[in-house]
């Protein structure tokens, strides 16, 4: 992702890889959205999530292991 694209984007959207690497995977210009993204994420692959600020402080964390399934 181009860093032109990234302007005006305010929150990032991460995932712990198995290599307990953090990996950027969206970006969304607002922390609902972006925290909605992360918990989707977390539920399809099963890893902690996160959602950073602009800044690069933690807003929003997700463990899969903490969400209760519906289905």
């Amino acid at each position: 992702m181009a860093t032109e694209e990234m302007a005006g984007e305010q929150f990032r959207v991460e995932e712990l890889n198995p290599f307990l690497e953090w990996h950027l995977h969206t970006t969304a210009t607002s922390l609902e959205f972006a925290s909605a993204e992360a918990t989707r994420i977390a539920r399809m692959i099963g890893r902690e999530t996160r959602v950073l600020s602009e800044g690069g402080s933690v807003l929003f964390e997700v463990d899969p292991m903490q969400i209760r399934r519906t289905d």
